[in-house]
């Protein structure tokens, strides 16, 4: 249920590229004549904006759901994204709207994204965390392509008045209202019951989740693991001061280095703007620019599907993405040297066919490697005693460099073409730097801090046995010997 905020997410970054190229969108707030860079730049402030709300959503979340839950956090999202689309339909000429609504919007936005995958990764066991995980960003790039089919469609359908671009806007709420109702019938975190001393509540709730007796030495081991966890947690006063405390900086570092390689790689400058950049390469009308953007969104979603099946926990997470760079470096310089022979004229046929399957091709790579492993990597890697606030930092940081893309994108595109792709060609050869990350398939979220460097003891990668079990929950007793008449 939770990651339908996944959906949402992909659906609204999705249709605000898809809208702003609707004929009936332009008359509404473009009405007047203006210039090829005045455009570009209303285009990028109506998709930027919702970034801007997303990054100050995704801080506001973490106090707020340290003290009422990541389900109840998550409802809450999801009340104001609604409202935030509801805003956005209010007025058919005023762009006010539209740039106040995307904010709201981009608040709750903001929260699915710090939210959803933490409150996946926290209830999940560690053996399909990541095909679990990784279904926020199926759901992600599900959204997208609905908003892209579905503005494809209005288009053809509905090729004027103010309700093609209504329409359009107004069904982003739909995802959020069945996350709401869906969530009156889901438990919470039980990583965040057992951290709230909620003791009862929270091994009950695991138990249920892995479909065991609460006496059995599996659920007792891991909820002594929480238990010690949370006895070393550290008060929020204390936070910045640990943060930055050398043991964290490796998991510091990677919570920032990977938005950035993951965002700025070329994937969200296509997804949105994928019908300006596919009018770029030749697709000049606004129709086939649209039909190009929905091919896309199904090669995405199509490869998610079949990585999260086949390869989220069976390869290592490093291992993906170091490939998944070289394949991106690859297509992205191909796309901008053929672009490049043709910036000042017409585009061959040839050359356009040729233009499109490298991004048909990038977008293969990208889904099999970077798109689903980058949520599944930020969530699995913070410390627990600094995980809620730095998946906060880490989530933050996403919506500030979405933020910087969006904005970026189409004046790049505009004022310097296929030199644009080029840099992104070489942000990609960044994504090498992963080499030096820890591996974290297999390992239970309480072994972060070994990976990391923080602690020095052997990580529990491999599945205990009874009587390994069985000595862990001794001597969990011993070191909390409250802890058995809690339960």
């Amino acid at each position: 249920m939770s990651s339908l905020g996944g959906m949402t997410l992909g659906y609204d970054t999705g249709i605000g590229g898809g809208v702003i190229a609707l004929t009936s969108f332009q008359k509404a707030f473009y009405g007047r004549m203006l210039s090829r860079s005045a455009i570009a730049t209303l285009n990028s402030n109506v998709v930027s904006v919702l970034f801007g709300g997303a990054f100050v959503g995704s801080v506001m979340a973490t106090p707020l759901t340290n003290y009422i839950g990541r389900r109840y956090g998550l409802m809450v999202a999801c009340t104001v994204f609604i409202l935030g689309a509801l805003v956005q339909i209010g007025h058919t000429s005023d762009i006010a709207f539209i740039y106040g609504g995307r904010f709201v919007s981009g608040l709750g936005i903001g929260a699915f994204s710090n939210l959803c995958p933490l409150y996946i990764a926290e209830s999940a066991p560690k053996n399909i965390r990541g095909q679990l995980t990784g279904l926020f960003q199926l759901s992600l790039v599900i959204g997208s392509l609905w908003a892209y089919f579905l503005t494809y469609g209005v288009s053809i359908h509905w090729p004027t008045g103010n309700r093609q671009w209504r329409f359009a806007l107004g069904m982003q709420a739909l995802p959020a209202f069945i996350m709401f109702v869906g969530l009156f019938f889901t438990v919470d975190s039980p990583r965040f019951l057992v951290m709230a001393r909620r003791d009862k509540e929270g091994i009950r709730v695991l138990a249920y989740l892995r479909k065991k007796d609460v006496d059995d030495p599996v659920i007792q081991a891991e909820y002594a693991g929480i238990c010690a966890q949370r006895d070393e947690a550290i008060h929020p006063s204390a936070f910045l001061k640990e943060l930055f405390l050398a043991k964290y900086r490796k998991s510091l570092f990677a919570g920032i280095w990977i938005p950035i390689l993951a965002l700025w790689c070329g994937q969200n400058s296509i997804l949105y703007y994928g019908p300006t950049v596919f009018q770029s390469i030749g697709y000049n009308s606004t129709s086939s620019a649209l039909l190009a953007t929905g091919i896309f969104t199904v090669i995405k979603v199509v490869c998610t599907a079949i990585f999260l099946v086949v390869f989220a926990d069976r390869y290592g997470r490093r291992t993906i993405m170091l490939f998944g760079s070289a394949g991106q470096a690859l297509t992205i310089f191909i796309l901008g040297g053929i672009l490049s022979k043709y910036s000042t004229g017409m585009i061959p046929l040839a050359a356009g066919r040729a233009m499109v399957a490298m991004v048909y091709l990038f977008e293969i790579t990208y889904s099999f490697t970077w798109g689903p492993i980058f949520w599944i990597y930020l969530a699995e890697i913070f410390p627990p005693r600094l995980r809620q606030t730095s998946m906060a930092i880490g989530t933050a940081m996403t919506w500030l460099i979405n933020y910087a893309v969006a904005k970026a994108t189409p004046i790049a595109l505009a004022q310097i073409g296929w030199k644009f792709w080029i840099i992104i060609g070489f942000f990609n050869c960044l994504g090498f730097t992963v080499y030096f990350l820890p591996e974290t398939r297999g390992a239970s979220l309480e072994d972060m801090v070994v990976l990391f460097g923080v602690v020095n003891a052997p990580p529990s990668v491999e599945p205990k046995n009874d009587e390994e079990l069985s000595r862990d929950i001794e001597e969990s007793i011993i070191k909390h010997p409250n802890m058995t008449q809690s339960v």
